[in-house]
C-alpha cells in the first residue's frame, strides 16, 4: 500500500510538472545551488513558491521521488518517476535500487 502510494505521489507531481506528454520537467528548475542533486527544500520551496502543492503535499511528492531514500534526488530518479508515470518503466522497488547502488 505504501508502495502504491508513493507511486501516486510521483505520478501526481509529474502530472503538475508535465505541461505535455513530450516535454520533460526541467532539472535545473528544482537544483538552485546546481549541485547535481534536488535536496527537499529545493523541490518544497519551488513547488509552494509557484502554488502547485501546500507545503505538506509537497514534502510527501519529495518522498516519492526520493527512490533511495538518501534525502535528494538525482537527475536520474526524477526521469525515472517520468518513465514510470508515463508507462515507460517499470517500477522497481527500493531495495533493488539500493542493491543496484551498492554494485
Amino acid at each position: 500500500m505504501v508502495r502504491k502510494a508513493n507511486f501516486l505521489l510521483a505520478a501526481a507531481m509529474m502530472t503538475a510538472l508535465i505541461g505535455h506528454a513530450d516535454q520533460l520537467p526541467d532539472f535545473s528548475l528544482f537544483d538552485v545551488d546546481d549541485d547535481g542533486l534536488i535536496s527537499e527544500d529545493e523541490y518544497v520551496s519551488h513547488q509552494t513558491g509557484s502554488r502547485k502543492a501546500s507545503e505538506s503535499e509537497a514534502i510527501a511528492k519529495f518522498a516519492g521521488l526520493d527512490r533511495d531514500q538518501n534525502h535528494t534526488v538525482s537527475e536520474e530518479e526524477l526521469y525515472r518517476a517520468v518513465q514510470i508515470w508515463r508507462g515507460e518503466a517499470e517500477e522497481t522497488s527500493v531495495s533493488a535500487i539500493n542493491l543496484a547502488n551498492r554494485q
